[in-house]
């Protein structure tokens, strides 16, 4: 079963996304253009191993799994191809929330290269 979002929390995290998404057009982001989108995680080595092994359900390529940074902090950067419109990154942020509850870590946000070409 889906925890549902905290409205506060959808909104707080939203606001930050809207921000990337600001920045992407004004440097010419073409929205519907599909590119890669990265996500990053931070948790426990065995939480973040979890969520590689189960990534691909959600659409996701693993990208690359530090066991420790020098920090000694773990990250999971996974991947997947979509568009930056707003209904899409609505969609990746209700999906990076939702595995953030369901595998106990912590994404750290999203990014991508801007697409200004067809």
């Amino acid at each position: 079963m889906v925890t549902p979002i905290k409205p506060e929390r959808w909104d707080e995290v939203w606001a930050a996304d809207l921000d990337v998404i600001r920045s992407l057009r004004e440097h010419g982001d073409l929205a519907h253009i599909p590119r890669d989108v990265d996500v990053s995680f931070k948790g426990t080595i065995e939480a973040l191993r979890r969520l590689e092994v189960a990534s691909s359900n959600w659409g996701f390529r693993v990208l690359e799994l530090i066991e420790g940074d020098e920090d000694g902090q773990p990250w999971l950067f996974l991947v997947r191809s979509q568009t930056t419109d707003e209904e899409a990154i609505q969609d990746l942020t209700m999906t990076y929330l939702q595995l953030e509850d369901s595998f106990g870590v912590e994404c750290d946000g999203w990014g991508c290269t801007g697409q200004t070409q067809e």
